[in-house]
Order: C-alpha cells, then structure tokens, then sequence
C-alpha cells in the first residue's frame, strides 16, 4: 500500500472491537434449550457474521423447528440484550487503535451486521459509545453483510469515497462486504472466535498491535 493512499477506517464491532460472537452462540443456545437443540462452535461457524434473519434462518432449517421466525428473533432479541448488561471489554488494543486514528488525524466508522440497540449496548459497555464520526447497523440498511451496503453506507456518512477507505473484519461475509464495497480490508484474528487466514481479505493480522498505519498518514 501506498503511504497515506487511505483517508477512513470503518471498523466491523463483534469479533473486532470486543470478543462478542461466545456470547451471541450462549443467546442461540438460551433459547434453543427449552426446545432440546443445541447450536455447536461447529454450527455457528456456518452463520458467523450473517444477519439476525439470515442466521436464524439457517437455525430453523437445520434443527427443523415449527413457528413464526418472529418468535425466535423476539427470544433472541430479549437475551442478546440481557446477556449484554453484563460487563464487556473491548479487545487488546481495539481502544488505542481508535485514538491513534483519531490523533492522525483519520475519522473512524462502524459497520455491524448487528441490530441497533445491540450496537448502542455493546459500544456503551466496552466505553466506546460516540467514538466514531459513523455508525451503521442492520437495521438501517436494505441488505446485510455480504452486500456493501453497510460499507457503502459508513463511507457515505463519514463524507470519504469507499475506495479511500480501510475496514477491519474478522468474518468471510464481512470481507466479502467490505470488498465488495471496494475497501481494503484487514482480516483481524484476535478474538476467540478467529477464522483462519481469509484469502480474499488484503491483510491479515493477529492482534492490533500489527495494524500497520503508515498507509493512512500515520
């Protein structure tokens, strides 16, 4: 990459800024208990990073279950948000990241396959709430992760071309998202959850500590 070709960094949240995906597989498992199913490490696999609807979707087919989808995303809904008043922390180095940015200075975005009010709880609990110039979730856009809306969308809020833009993501949908969106995007492999080397992200790194920041100006 070029020294100072990039102007943004939209970040993805779950996975990326905080250790979340444990926590919403324990909301899937929350509610599937009482109906004797049981979502593994090995089935989350498959709907990481996928869209409330997309994920239930493929939870509902693959445990054959009866009823309205609305009644499993209202169940889900209620836990993921009761199950987040607990304390979180962000991930090493996630909140330095921020500020190293903001002191280049390069505005800071927020894409998240992930409701609103999952947004506002999470950025609330890990101390990040207003720390980005955008913020964008599911519920405001048509499509979900993989499509670019989400990016195309953080790109436009913060007023800088999607193409001089930099994401984090840590899911194959989420790259597949960001680059659709014609971002570079960085594969962050911090989280207990860490896929292996995604060969459509540009860059992959371990931990933030790797984030190279040289091609943003700083």
């Amino acid at each position: 990459m070029t020294v100072g070709r990039y102007r943004a960094v939209v970040f993805d949240l779950d996975g990326v800024l905080w250790d979340g995906e444990p926590l919403y597989l324990e909301a899937f498992n929350v509610v599937l208990r009482p109906l004797g199913q049981e979502v593994t490490a090995a089935d989350y696999e498959q709907i990481i990073g996928s869209s409330v609807e997309a994920a239930w979707e493929w939870v509902i087919g693959r445990f054959e279950l009866s009823g309205p989808p609305e009644q499993f995303y209202a169940a889900y809904d209620a836990t993921v948000l009761d199950l987040l008043a607990q304390p979180v922390e962000p991930l090493p180095g996630a909140r330095e990241t921020i500020a190293r940015l903001k002191s280049i200075p390069v505005p800071v975005g927020l894409a998240s396959a992930s409701l609103r009010q999952w947004v506002d709880a999470t950025l609330a609990g890990i101390g990040l709430a207003g720390e980005f110039e955008a913020t964008v979730s599911a519920s405001e856009v048509k499509r979900a992760k993989p499509a670019p809306d989400m990016y195309l969308k953080a790109a436009e809020k913060l007023g800088v071309p999607a193409s001089d833009c930099i994401a984090i993501e840590d899911t194959r949908t989420g790259v597949a998202s960001a680059r659709a969106a014609g971002m570079y995007v960085v594969q962050l492999r911090a989280a207990s959850t860490a896929l292996p080397p995604i060969e459509e992200a540009d860059a992959v790194i371990e931990s933030y500590a790797e984030f190279d920041f040289s091609p943003l100006g700083g």
